[in-house]
């Protein structure tokens, strides 16, 4: 029987090992979130309808239930949230401030001047006019994105202020706020870390490398897989900013997600964003388990549920090897799959999301990372054994979409 209540916020496909690990633990798990087929709706013992920015009907909810702890996992818009309900009930939390610092983007890169933390040029703007007369001080081409949103929505690249005038009214249509950043594009390969900080205590865990769709204009991966194979030197680099980064953020506790640009021959780095919260794809769930034996889930809603006693031994951790990969379709009709279960099945695939995926299936234009199909969860000892695992996948799963020009596969 359970008898302490934990709310989580978000009920979607990723939540879901943070709600089924919180009831092994003893928990009786209260979830909240925008109405909807959400499959965390089903696996939690009650459930409340509310938008994860409400922080006020979250509060009520939560003085109602007599929750001892909330948490989030893999999306950035419940974090403040669960700050500030934490923060209001006298619950452990990282503190509302804090939360702000590291969901808002303009906010995330002020504290990364004043930290010594290197970022690209940027500047904010809540309308057109300010937007063109500050991008006169970048250099072209520029990133314009929301400050407040989350996978990949309103991410565009623009090359001149004809392009910021055509883009601008939509991309700030994806902010709650009503706020862009634009800051100056940086070339580089992208380096993710994950992380985990208690008691001011900092540990990098696990670092990889991420590739994206080969898509003009389209900034979506389409996998990461750990370890990164970046050269030790520029490791070492990007792991003291990123220690330094998080440490002067100043969170109580949390899984850390932090993504960088590399320039691999100048040896420049650029932070591209933190979070705290799992990384999405079910790294924090899955993929950091894998590749380094951690379960920073359960650290986490330890310490959310007030034990002091969680300290993070660096001696226990293990290196293997772990990655997620996501495919795309074209724009159609899907006619034919094939080897979808028989995928499943493969050496090295750790659970293959792809209920999604039939014949008769509608498909539209890439346009955010929840569009991506999959993710196919993959392990190994080594980054070797996940690339041979990787072209087995691709051999595998073989699907037709019929499209107005031709029929077309897959794009991996």
């Amino acid at each position: 029987m359970r008898s302490k209540k934990l709310m989580i916020l978000g009920a979607g496909e990723c939540q879901v090992p943070l709600m089924q690990l919180s009831q092994r633990m003893g928990f009786e798990v209260v979830a909240v979130s925008i109405g909807g087929d959400y499959p965390g709706f089903s696996v939690a013992d009650k459930a409340y309808e509310i938008d994860v920015r409400d922080k006020e009907a979250i509060l009520a909810a939560a003085g109602r239930e007599g929750i001892c702890g909330i948490v989030t996992d893999q999306t950035d818009i419940s974090v403040p949230s669960v700050a500030y309900v934490a923060e209001r009930l006298g619950l452990p939390g990282i503190g509302y401030d804090c939360a702000c610092r590291f969901t808002n983007k303009y906010l995330m890169r002020q504290s990364c001047r004043e930290f010594g933390v290197p970022v690209p040029g940027f500047c904010s703007a809540r309308s057109l006019e300010e937007a063109r007369a500050k991008a006169k001080g970048l250099s072209f081409p520029i990133i314009i994105k929301p400050v407040d949103s989350q996978g990949s929505r309103g991410v565009v690249e623009v090359r001149d202020l004809a392009g910021l005038d055509a883009v601008f009214d939509e991309v700030r249509s994806f902010s709650a706020e009503g706020t862009v950043i634009l800051e100056e594009f940086f070339e580089g390969t992208e380096i993710v870390v994950q992380g985990f900080i208690s008691g001011g205590r900092m540990t990098n865990l696990v670092m990889g490398d991420r590739v994206y769709f080969d898509i003009p204009g389209v900034f979506i991966p389409k996998q990461t897989l750990f370890p990164s194979l970046l050269p030790e030197d520029l490791k070492r680099k990007v792991l003291e900013i990123n220690t330094l980064l998080v440490t002067n953020m100043k969170p109580r506790f949390g899984i850390t997600h932090s993504e960088y640009l590399v320039n691999t021959r100048t040896g420049e780095v650029r932070l591209v964003e933190t979070a705290i919260r799992g990384g999405g794809v079910f790294i924090s769930s899955d993929l950091i388990p894998l590749a380094c034996g951690i379960d920073v889930n359960e650290m986490v809603v330890r310490l959310a549920t007030g034990d002091d006693g969680v300290a993070l031994d660096p001696a226990k951790m293990v290196n293997r090897a772990s990655g997620y990969v996501c495919f795309t379709l074209p724009e159609g009709t899907v006619r034919k799959v094939e080897g979808a279960e028989r995928l499943k099945t493969l050496k090295g695939v750790h659970r293959a999301h792809l209920d999604d995926l039939f014949v008769g299936k509608k498909t539209g234009r890439l346009s955010d990372k929840t569009m991506r199909m999959g993710p196919i969860l993959i392990t190994g000892a080594d980054r070797g054994e996940l690339d041979t695992t990787i072209r087995e996948i691709r051999e595998t799963l073989q699907v037709e979409v019929e499209t107005r020009s031709g029929i077309y596969p897959i794009v991996w």
